[in-house]
């Protein structure tokens, strides 16, 4: 498997690359929608970039296709802030 990294700065560019990896994997809307749950028009609406897709819909949708994100932070976060962040969630939604 060879693996390639892609710079993704908004919807339009996930949506290429959702689109791209579903055709270099020879699979239709339909295929991914029959195996991830979600409706083939909600796989339309990401590849083409639509900016208000839910984000769990939508990294289950990428985590089908075996696109997995990265976060590169501009920013040094201390360890001690980072466990705090952690540890501020209720529950595991974050209420």
């Amino acid at each position: 498997m060879v693996q390639s990294e892609t710079f993704i700065g908004d919807m339009t560019a996930l949506g290429d690359l959702v689109r791209a990896s579903r055709l270099a994997q020879g699979l239709t809307r339909d295929d991914v929608a029959t195996a991830t749950g979600l409706s083939p028009k909600f796989i339309t609406h990401i590849e083409a970039g639509k900016p208000t897709a839910q984000i769990g819909k939508v990294l289950h949708l990428l985590g089908e296709l075996g696109i997995t994100l990265r976060a590169q932070v501009s920013v040094d976060i201390p360890a001690d802030v980072s466990t705090k962040a952690s540890h501020r969630r209720r529950n595991p939604h974050g209420r």
